[in-house]
């Protein structure tokens, strides 16, 4: 994952703190989206610009763990929805992939329908690769408001950049079309000598 680049500017976790990046950015309990934090039934939900004070941070894990007012031990953030750099100076990913289709949905990170859509031609970063046997894949998004949202969007409505398989396999089938032509003509060529 590339964003890692992004956050390796601490190593001390003594008195750093993150801005979320994200629109919205969940606190969990556990190092773990299965384990969010509630309070009277109601989720911890941090918004873009929340500053937090890092309590501890293994950059080999995808979740960052912060201190919170009124939650004793602190939580988990996902990494990916923080960044060390201060808010003015928010980092965006390089984009690696397209929208296909106007109007087309984009997701929380529980997959839950948000009311953000994106529109045909509008780049995404496919933050852990394009997998087109998923329905989902997991993207970040700039939205209109020229914030960095992360979460997913249907594998229907994205496209990475690059060259297409089929585009691929077509010339590697040509290829050995010409390869077994060339090969014809040359045996015909000597069984003449």
């Amino acid at each position: 994952m590339c964003f890692i680049m992004l956050f390796s500017g601490f190593t001390s976790a003594d008195t750093a703190k993150v801005s979320v990046v994200a629109s919205t950015c969940y606190v969990y309990e556990d190092a773990s989206f299965g384990s969010p934090i509630s309070i009277n039934g109601e989720k911890i939900v941090l918004t873009h610009g929340d500053k937090l004070e890092v309590v501890e941070d293994d950059n080999g894990l995808d979740f960052i763990k912060v201190k919170l007012d009124g939650i004793e031990n602190g939580g988990y953030v996902y990494r990916y929805y923080v960044t060390y750099n201060e808010i003015g100076q928010e980092v965006y990913p390089v984009f690696n992939g397209y929208i296909l289709k106007n109007n087309s949905k984009i997701y929380d990170l529980d997959k839950q329908e948000t009311t953000f859509t994106a529109n045909e031609g509008h780049e995404i970063y496919l933050y852990n690769g394009y997998n087109n046997k998923e329905e989902y894949n997991a993207v970040a998004i700039v939205l209109e408001d020229g914030s960095l949202f992360y979460g997913y969007m249907l594998t229907a409505d994205i496209a990475p950049y690059g060259v297409n398989a089929g585009l691929i396999t077509g010339i590697v089938v040509i290829a050995s079309c010409l390869t077994i032509i060339f090969l014809l003509l040359f045996m015909k060529k000597t069984k003449r000598q």
